[in-house]
């Protein structure tokens, strides 16, 4: 989009400076307007041509992310997922699980991930509606599974360091988060289409934890700039 604003705004510079010249050289009203049909009809030939590559450019740029977020969600993910639902059902405890190397790995990981894929939505590399209609309800379906596991991975990460005081802790919990800014994007996002396209599915994922159908992202989560973009896009 920056190379057609520029190349207009040379073009119509050019123009200006053809046209000029033109009529300090003839003084003839009618060459002075042949000339600048002529510079306008090849400045917009060759805008023309600028958009057409763009727009293939774009598309190939699309379809690239859109491989490439088919190759993240792979069986992998949906592994890791898996194991996150069942150790709710299990009945894993916040403190068992910041004990366990292995569990943290797991979250970290399988939210790394969705947080990439959050970072692709945010950057417009693919249009959210991609993620909305092929991926809501299993975004929406991880994260209220892996929310208070999540929690604890990013307070431990982000609020328990030695310059914090306990008043100063029990701020950054309730602070926008960082590392997981996109994630939280990407499951705003999801609740609104799945929730809104699908309420049964979407009440039945939402009662599978023992929760009322709303948006679990607390406003007071989302980091400015993403919650500037979700509030362009009328999510919030």
């Amino acid at each position: 989009m920056r190379r057609v604003k520029v190349l207009a705004l040379i073009s119509s510079i050019l123009i200006m400076v053809a046209t000029i010249i033109s009529w300090v050289i003839t003084q003839d009203v009618n060459i002075t307007l042949a000339l600048l049909t002529l510079a306008s009809t090849i400045a917009t030939v060759i805008m023309a041509v600028t958009i057409y590559e763009l727009d293939i450019a774009i598309k190939e740029l699309n379809f690239e992310t859109v491989s490439t977020i088919y190759e993240m969600i792979d069986d992998t993910l949906k592994k890791q997922i898996q194991e996150i639902k069942s150790w709710r059902s299990q009945g894993i405890s916040i403190e068992d699980f910041l004990e366990d190397q292995r569990k943290r790995k797991i979250v970290k990981e399988a939210s790394k991930t969705l947080n990439r894929i959050g970072y692709f939505v945010y950057r417009e590399f693919i249009g959210e509606w991609f993620i909305q209609e092929q991926y809501a309800g299993l975004i929406l379906d991880s994260y209220l599974a892996m929310l208070p596991y999540l929690k604890a991975f990013r307070d431990s990460s982000e609020c328990k360091k030695r310059s914090l005081n306990e008043k100063e802790v029990d701020i950054c919990k309730k602070s926008p988060w960082f590392i997981r800014r996109f994630y939280l994007l990407l499951v705003v996002i999801s609740y609104h289409y799945f929730c809104k396209n699908f309420p049964a599915q979407c009440k039945a994922i939402f009662n599978s934890y023992k929760l009322e159908p709303k948006n679990p992202v607390p406003e007071q989560w989302l980091e400015n700039d993403v919650k500037r973009w979700l509030k362009r896009r009328g999510y919030l």
